[in-house]
Order: C-alpha cells, then structure tokens, then sequence
C-alpha cells in the first residue's frame, strides 16, 4: 500500500464578512483549552487586519496547543491558530469547534495576529466529504470519468470530473487532460455522489521526491522499508531494491533518514539515504 503527502501554498480569497467577538473564561480554567471553555462573559480583543481564506481537510485538532492542521485542496498542510474567538459556523446545530473530527472538510477565514495564522471563523457543512488517496485507473475525456484504484478496498472507485472540479498539480493548476493512468492522486468527494470536488495529482511517473522521518520496519527480502513521516502519522513505503552497499547499511530501525526517491508509476524506488540528525 502507499500513503503520501504532498505540499504547496494555501488558496487565498477576497475579504470574507468579519466574524462577531466571543470571550474566554477564566479562574480554575485557565488551564483548559481556550477553544472550549468560552462562556460569553469577559470581552476578548477583536480580531482585525485583512482576511484571507483557506480550504481544504482538517487533519489534527490539537486543543492543548491551540492549533489546527489543514491540508488545503491544492496545497500543503497548514497550521492555524485558534481561541476562544474563533467562530465555529456549522450546518451541524450543537457542534464544537474541538469536536470536529479529523477528515472534516472546512473553509477558514484567517488573519494575521500576534505574527501567526489565525482562525478568525471556520466553516462547515452539514455533510464531510471523503478524502481518497488512489491511484489513477484511467481517464475517459469523452464520459468525463476518472477511474482509481483504491489501496484500502479490492474495488475501483468511478467519479464524474465537472467543470467545477478543482485540478491541481503538486500545487498548481491543472486541466482533466492532464489525467492519466498511473498517476497518484489525492481526491475530495461527498458520500452518496459520484462527482469529485478535488484533484490533487500527488505523482507521476519520473517524478522525484523528497522523503524524510524514523525508518519503523526494513524488510531485506521484499527490499522495502516503511517511513513514518514526522508527524507520526502517515507511513510510506519505499523500495530499496536500487541502492548500493553504502545505503543499504544504513538502514535501520529508528534511524532518521533523508531518502531520495523516484516515483516509477507503480511506487518510490528510493536513489539515495542520508542520515539525519535526531533533535535533542
């Protein structure tokens, strides 16, 4: 199975509608997370300056640290701050900010505060979409059909590309002809439908690549090993079948590891290892 990640620049919208103050608490919870224990007593410092938005998949809450992780359609991951003045604007009557479960698809208005990204409002619809990591199958211009094969299930999965599909290309904007059989890809769509809202072309074929994390399983027979990102949440496997002595003896359990790789249009045949200092 492969997992991947990809990167690139959040989108950026026009001025969104300035959202309303909210208020923190505080005594005995004062050590709680700003986001959940708002009450609409004490006045907070508005939030101001110019607005800009993001879209895309919330990957992590982290209400200790205040902090959510999006991977932006046609983008990377992004870290954005919040609080208690960070509106939640749900189709969902009752949801919480901090309960918003991972895979949600969100549209944030952001500003700059305090020198950080900073959720002013996010938004959410009453239904999330699924994020599928597949591989591309085929491509029918004439039925506008994107065919993949998804790593997870025996099954291929059939989506309708409309002209409102957002395509995009390790970060850059992109046509359905630029989709063919082979490709990794990223996609967004809601259960029930057939139609993919987004694109995201993640590899193809002679595609070079940058890896790097803690080396969790070498397996010498198969010449594959498994990377985990450093998050510690993605795990990538990579063929080492092309490299020398050298770089074979530096592959080891929990060894922190640079690997360049090529993407061959069936997986990453890693080129070359470097070892990477571990962080006190």
């Amino acid at each position: 199975m492969i997992l991947v990640a990809a990167s690139a620049q959040a989108q950026v919208a026009a001025p969104a509608a300035s959202a309303a103050t909210s208020s923190a608490t505080s005594g005995d919870t004062a050590a709680q997370p700003s986001a959940a224990v708002a009450d609409g007593l004490s006045p907070v410092r508005e939030l101001g300056g110019k607005v800009g938005l993001v879209r895309g998949v919330l990957k992590r809450l982290d209400p200790i640290h205040d902090q959510l992780l999006i991977h932006a359609f046609g983008g990377g991951d992004i870290r954005i701050a919040f609080d208690a003045r960070t509106q939640l604007l749900s189709g969902n009557a009752g949801t919480h900010l901090i309960s918003l479960p991972a895979g949600s698809v969100v549209s944030v208005d952001t500003v700059i505060d305090g020198g950080k990204l900073f959720a002013r409002a996010v938004r959410t619809g009453p239904s999330n979409a699924v994020e599928l990591d597949g591989q591309v199958v085929r491509y029918d211009a004439a039925k506008s059909q994107l065919t993949l094969r998804d790593p997870m299930s025996p099954k291929s999965v059939s989506l309708r590309v409309t002209p409102s599909t957002m395509i995009v290309n390790r970060g850059q904007p992109a046509s359905p002809q630029d989709l063919s059989a082979g490709m990794l890809v990223r996609v967004q769509f809601f259960p029930g439908q057939s139609v993919a809202n987004n694109v995201e072309i993640l590899a193809e074929r002679g595609n070079s690549f940058t890896f790097e994390g803690r080396i969790v399983a070498v397996d010498q027979r198969a010449r594959v090993l498994a990377l985990s990102d450093d998050s510690g949440q993605m795990v990538r496997d990579i063929a080492i079948g092309s490299l020398d002595n050298t770089g074979l003896r530096l592959l080891r359990e929990g060894a922190d590891v640079s690997i360049q790789a090529e993407f061959d249009g069936d997986r990453y045949n890693a080129r070359t290892v470097t070892l990477v200092p571990r962080n006190p």
